[in-house]
């Protein structure tokens, strides 16, 4: 008889549905992995809310996923039997996932994790690495200069430290007590709320002004305001996705008479331009027990109560939500 497993998939707009099927046969240059952990991401949630973007379902949205190595496909080398590794592609909401040991398009490959590393830490190796292509790459941001986080959510707070350990100065905007207090635990120089902002954060530069901006909520009215925020030659970046709402209004002249650069960050580069040694560094980053990265999960949920933390997760006042299976095993 064919061992089966439980698997959650995305049926439709807002349906999904827990079921058994086949535990994955490893192909050739694949490794099969027993699912330990994983991270519930906002895109999961957006799927689940406003549909997969090629329309094909069934679909498993889970990319964040950590586990241990339990079959190798023909010619694999480099993993062995109880590995403990992370992987990023889809098909982590399971029991069981199968995953090239080559890294492809979207998917840096699987990466052998420390046994020791706690999962609420190790679940952030993909999304932190993001985060390091946003503050590396995208906002080319040096030691000394001064970022302006808006939004610290799961992501805003990685970026903070990861500009914090770069040598950056850190200004946050965010409205919620909690995350204000859980910005400047991860070292955001000053941490406001909202209102009054933009003259908050020019006072706070002092005259060199605001090297970049990165912006993490998919909000368009925030656009402008943080373009006029900007230092001359400062950098914008688009760190989030802007749903249903992609347009927003920016005075032209300002852009180019202050040249000014608004940049988008998706993953750790759009392919062919990915930039995979980001997630060597997430995984360093994480392995540091100054960064409370921990504090970070939240939340968790197992099969029952995966659907409840993918509509949580689209209002969620926690932060992270860690999917386990054997929370209802």
């Amino acid at each position: 008889m064919t061992p089966t497993m439980r698997a959650a998939h995305l049926t439709g707009l807002r349906e999904l549905r827990i079921g058994r099927v086949p535990v994955p046969e490893p192909k050739p240059g694949e490794i099969l992995v027993q699912i330990e952990a994983c991270g519930v991401c906002a895109t999961d949630s957006r799927k689940y809310e406003i549909g997969v973007n090629d329309g094909h379902y069934p679909f498993n949205p889970g990319h964040e996923w950590l586990g241990r190595v339990t079959a190798l496909g023909a010619g694999v080398t480099g993993f062995r039997l109880d590995d403990r590794v992370y992987g990023d592609t889809y098909g982590g909401y399971a029991d069981y996932a199968a995953i090239p040991v080559t890294p492809i398009d979207w998917s840096r490959g699987p990466m052998l994790v420390p046994k020791g590393l706690d999962r609420r830490r190790a679940i952030f190796i993909e999304p932190l690495a993001d985060c390091i292509h946003a503050v590396r790459d995208q906002a080319r941001l040096l030691p000394g200069q001064r970022l302006v986080v808006i939004a610290a959510g799961v992501m805003g707070l990685k970026i903070v430290a990861d500009a914090r350990r770069l040598g950056c100065r850190v200004l946050v905007v965010e409205p919620l007590a909690e995350r204000q207090a859980m910005a400047r635990r991860f070292g955001a120089e000053l941490a406001l709320p909202p209102d009054g902002w933009a003259a908050a954060a020019r006072d706070w530069a002092g005259p060199d002004g605001i090297d970049a901006v990165i912006l993490t909520i998919g909000n368009p009215d925030l656009v402008m305001p943080a373009v006029q925020v900007l230092a001359p030659g400062g950098r914008l970046v688009l760190f989030a996705g802007f749903g249903n709402r992609p347009m927003a209004t920016l005075d032209l002249n300002d852009i180019h008479y202050r040249e000014i650069a608004i940049i988008g960050s998706e993953w750790i580069g759009t392919p062919p331009n990915q930039r995979r040694h980001r997630y060597d560094e997430a995984l360093e980053m994480l392995l540091d027990p100054n960064v409370p990265f921990e504090a970070l999960v939240t939340g968790s949920c197992g099969f029952a109560t995966l659907e409840a933390a993918l509509v949580a997760r689209q209002g969620y006042g926690g932060l992270k939500i860690m999917f386990e299976p054997g929370e209802d095993a």
